[in-house]
């Protein structure tokens, strides 16, 4: 909810008041004299009272300037102010000539100014103190009970009583009549500003809110000027690209992003961009691009992006895993066309073999025909695996004996001769999977690491849970109960590494850099562990090794019931 900030008008008020009657007070006073000496060129007067009246106006503003932030009750200050003024204002008629001084006009300005600051009840406040002020200054300098040294005017003739009193009444007249109308016209006023103020809102906090939410967008938001420099970057901005408002601000856009701007900054006419971006670390990201038409100025064009990585990342698993899906379903059939003869041949040769006794060349020829002949059953049957992974044979099984197990019988094979194995594994990891498949799984990817070593290096198995920061994260299921846990293992080697435009394609069927492999092994393993509901995720740095992540859903962690 956006609250407008409040403020007292009543003390903005009274400050234009004490600014009003200085230049009101002194300005008056400078014509009035220039009236009176034109109008009464030989009446004597003298200029000391004149002078004391705007050294006396000067201190009364100065007084009310130094006060005005420590009074605590305004309105009081304000009463205060306008019986002062009066009582100023009274002075001042008398010394400029009593009931000749067109200075009485004061009067009005003061009755004025109560009703502006203390509405009608001012107004009438200050009528009232007007009247006696003016009546009394008046009849007492008829009866010539106050000295006339004090005064700056004062003419030879002595006005009668007849003219004295209509000045007065006429005057008194004057001053409620003008309250009543000023206080009516003060009253709208505030009726207004009240409505006003209800209805209003504080720009300035709905500019933080804004700012705020800006701030606080998941995708990242830049705005450009006319120039096409950057002049404003978001947060999210800052963390999808490492860089700091810092290191932007009034940078060209096409410095920073040259495959979106132009050399002048303008967005290129395409709707949406994707494009590439690395970023200082040597991370290659693709972001998604939205440019539209600002206001102007310093936002001559908005740019929103987004971090389109993971999403890309996701589309091709999908794509892959539907490539798979139709290869897989093209391949039982076709498998299991030629296991069936294959049968056929490898049994009738070996009846040859037996039968006809070969020596010397034959008998090699032989025994290359049935190793080929094992050789292409062995394929047939890993393609058969790779086509139909998910086995119906699942059940609970402790994940950690598996991994065990198999790095003892790869620890026993002629590949892992050279080879250091650490083992960092939690106890009590259960998941519901078939043992022999995500054995084949581990032993597939052992295997690879080896010839990657080239026999010689350290091969690291380890497993974890899912950090409890992401556990905490997860939403809470029924009774309280938070969603399913996992458990994540890396396999990670010393070898050589596998070059960035090959580790794309390391999980497509057939897709092999050694000279003799069938590219299955990895793909059998992707598949596998799909079928298993979890993910494989690889990291490789040429000359420095490659790390394998497999992510299982874990039913519990702990022994069996």
């Amino acid at each position: 909810m956006i609250r407008s900030r409040k403020k007292n008008p009543l003390k903005a008020k009274i400050l234009a008041m004490m600014v009003l009657r200085v230049v009101l007070a002194l300005a008056f006073l400078g014509i009035t004299t220039w009236f009176q000496i034109r109008e009464y060129p030989h009446a004597k007067f003298n200029l000391y009272p004149l002078y004391a009246v705007v050294v006396i106006v000067g201190l009364f503003t100065i007084a009310y300037a130094s006060l005005l932030n420590r009074v605590k009750n305004l309105r009081l200050f304000a009463y205060l102010q306008v019986t002062l003024d009066i009582t100023l204002v009274t002075g001042i008629v008398y010394v400029t000539g009593s009931i000749a001084s067109y200075l009485s006009i004061l009067y009005f300005l003061s009755i004025i100014g109560g009703a502006v600051l203390l509405a009608r009840t001012g107004g009438y406040f200050a009528a009232a103190l007007s009247s006696v002020g003016y009546s009394l200054i008046i009849d007492l300098d008829y009866y010539r009970v106050l000295p006339e040294r004090l005064k700056v005017f004062y003419p030879t003739s002595s006005p009668q009583w007849e003219d004295v009193v209509t000045t007065v009444s006429t005057n008194i007249l004057a001053y409620f009549v003008v309250a009543y109308l000023t206080g009516y016209l003060a009253g709208k006023t505030a009726k207004a500003e009240k409505e006003l103020e209800e209805k209003g809102v504080d720009y300035e906090q709905l500019e933080r809110l804004n700012r705020q939410i800006v701030e606080n967008i998941t995708s990242g938001i830049m705005t450009l000027d006319s120039s096409g420099r950057i002049t404003s970057f978001n947060k999210s901005a800052e963390h999808i690209t490492g860089l700091t408002l810092r290191d932007v601000y009034l940078k060209d856009a096409v410095e920073m992003f040259p495959a979106v701007f132009s050399s002048r900054g303008n967005a290129r006419p395409e709707g949406r961009l994707e494009k590439k971006f690395k970023k200082a670390d040597g991370t290659e990201l693709t972001l998604g691009f939205a440019v539209s038409g600002g206001q102007g100025g310093d936002a001559s064009s908005i740019v929103i992006f987004q971090d389109l990585t993971r999403m890309k990342t996701m589309e091709e698993e999908l794509q892959r895993a539907e490539k798979l899906r139709a290869l897989g379903e093209l391949s039982v059939g076709i498998a299991h066309e030629i296991r069936n003869p294959l049968a056929s041949i490898s049994g009738s040769i070996q009846v040859l073999k037996s039968g006809l006794r070969l020596k010397g060349e034959d008998s090699r020829l032989m025994e290359i025909v049935l190793g080929e002949t094992e050789r292409l059953n062995a394929l047939i049957t890993d393609f058969l695996v790779f086509a139909r992974p998910a086995s119906e044979k699942k059940r609970r099984i402790n994940l950690t004996d598996v991994i065990r197990h198999t790095v003892e019988v790869f620890g026993n094979s002629p590949e892992a001769s050279g080879i250091r194995v650490e083992m960092g594994l939690r106890d009590g990891i259960f998941i519901d999977a078939d043992e022999r498949q995500i054995g084949q799984v581990f032993w597939n990817l052992f295997l690879n690491a080896a010839d990657a070593m080239r026999g010689k290096g350290t091969l690291k198995v380890n497993s974890s849970f899912v950090p409890d920061e992401d556990e905490r994260a997860r939403p809470q299921g029924p009774g309280g109960r938070r969603g399913p846990i996992y458990v994540a293992i890396k396999v990670e080697d010393t070898g050589a590494g596998i070059a960035p435009e090959d580790l794309r394609r390391i999980f497509d069927p057939f897709f092999s850099t050694k000279d003799d492999g069938t590219g299955l092994g990895l793909a059998i393993a992707h598949r596998i562990v799909e079928s298993h509901g979890g993910t494989i995720a690889v990291r490789s740095t040429v000359g420095r090794g490659t790390v394998f992540t497999i992510i299982f859903p874990a039913e519990s962690a702990g022994a069996p019931a």
